[in-house]
């Protein structure tokens, strides 16, 4: 890691935008072991006590863990806690998540209809298969892994970095809130339509039509908002 020195005004500040600048770009992966506080002091060129406030308010946050006697790492899933917290407290507007993961996960597919590559395509494939093999298994936790998966492959194959950051971050925390697969009656029916619609989907993408993409993941995302409304229903 290499950084630039800078002046005493806002020292902690540039410590943690640095710190989640090398997280963000993957020069640290989850789980390294960070330099311990001496070494990050030379490295920032400010004192330690900035250095170890920087690093309480980056555990504050999630981004890294403190272990008594061990040291400082990288979370697992460093930047998703911020928009974790966020989500939770914001699952009574799950109307509006739905509209939104449609605007943004809606064009997310028509870039990856024009991005694609065979390599993309293949992946989505794979991840289909996989699903209808954990459906006809009842294996209700892999088929909503494999869900999390298609769609980050999607966003991967939209070829559009800075939007597929934001969908690694916020798709686990937003599948989870949006969908109560485990309280459906007719689980098997429930995933054989989502299964349905991941294909249409990916029938798009590999037709190299945007308009379609758009539209297929956009009716995914509506169908699971009627599908979540009428479950809701029918267990008052």
């Amino acid at each position: 890691m290499q950084v630039t020195k800078v002046n005493d005004s806002g020292r902690r500040a540039f410590v943690i935008g640095q710190l989640i600048g090398f997280i963000r770009s993957r020069q640290v992966e989850p789980g390294t072991k960070l330099p311990p506080e001496p070494v990050l002091s030379e490295m920032f060129g400010v004192s330690r006590t900035i250095v170890r406030e920087a690093m309480q308010s980056l555990q504050a946050t999630g981004a890294i863990r403190i272990e008594q006697g061990r040291g400082t790492f990288v979370a697992e899933n460093p930047l998703a806690q911020p928009f974790n917290v966020w989500a939770s407290m914001n699952a009574h507007r799950i109307d509006e998540l739905f509209d939104v993961r449609g605007i943004l996960e809606g064009e997310s597919a028509a870039r990856a209809a024009d991005n694609r590559t065979q390599a993309d395509i293949e992946a989505l494939e794979a991840i289909l298969d996989e699903m209808r093999h954990k459906v006809e298994g009842t294996d209700w936790l892999g088929t909503l892994s494999c869900d999390v998966n298609f769609h980050r492959a999607v966003t991967q194959a939209a070829d559009l970095p800075l939007l597929q950051e934001m969908l690694e971050v916020a798709m686990p925390a937003w599948i989870e809130l949006t969908s109560n697969v485990t309280k459906e009656k007719n689980k098997v029916a429930r995933l054989e339509l989502v299964l349905a619609e991941h294909g249409a989907v990916l029938a798009a993408i590999r037709a190299s039509d945007p308009d379609a993409a758009r539209t297929a993941m956009r009716r995914h995302l509506a169908n699971s908002w009627a599908r979540r409304l009428k479950n809701e229903s029918n267990s008052t």
